[in-house]
């Protein structure tokens, strides 16, 4: 994983807390000890490298959604042209929210997101919370690029308006799974269809 390099007793610990939520622990509950039997190491040795309990969950999830990150960009890179990129995206979305053991689900069956300490995210912002924006930016861009490549949406001069049609016709798609209950007219097919016809509209 690029970005933060972890020492291998690091990346066993914040894996550890990981396969705890994974397997249905609460995050809030964990105790130290239960994270250092998870990832093999002492009880100690978790302050050799973090400071809290709250640290490592911190650093955790960030970690865990990394790797998520770098899991999804290859799907998406597998795909051939920008139809097929946005539409993999779509998927990516339908298996994440129904998908038990992605971070965002981990913790909302958790009961709440974590509270996260102000102070040390800007300690390590770089790396953590805009890095991952910047990454996420950067896929975004190279699909926009190949989408006007192929002439399927045209050049226009802000970036940021471009970046702001597929994030929320991403949402708006998100929205509906989180509430198929209410759209049950609309199938899933058709609010893909629907959000990537939104992305050619408001792109050209």
């Amino acid at each position: 994983m690029a970005g933060i390099k972890y020492s291998e007793k690091e990346t066993a610990i914040l894996n550890g807390m990981i396969s705890l939520i994974k397997e249905g622990a609460n995050p809030y509950r964990v105790k130290v000890s239960d994270i250092a039997e998870a990832a093999g190491v002492g009880k100690g040795t978790i302050y050799d490298y973090f400071k809290t309990k709250e640290e490592v969950m911190t650093k955790a999830i960030f970690y865990n959604i990394r790797n998520e990150i770098d899991l999804l960009t290859e799907r998406i890179k597998s795909k051939d042209g920008f139809k097929e990129k946005y539409y993999e995206m779509l998927n990516i979305i339908v298996e994440n929210l129904l998908n038990k053991f992605s971070t965002f689900n981990m913790l909302i069956s958790a009961g709440r997101l974590p509270d996260f300490n102000i102070e040390q995210l800007h300690e390590n912002c770089e790396h953590y919370v805009f890095n991952h924006v910047s990454i996420i930016d950067d896929k975004i861009d190279d699909l926009l690029a190949l989408g006007v490549k192929e002439g399927i949406i045209k050049e226009v001069d802000s970036r940021y308006y471009q970046r702001m049609v597929i994030k929320s016709s991403l949402y708006v798609f998100g929205n509906y799974l989180t509430m198929r209950n209410i759209y049950k007219n609309i199938s899933m097919k058709q609010a893909m269809d629907y959000s990537y016809k939104l992305v050619i509209k408001a792109l050209n």
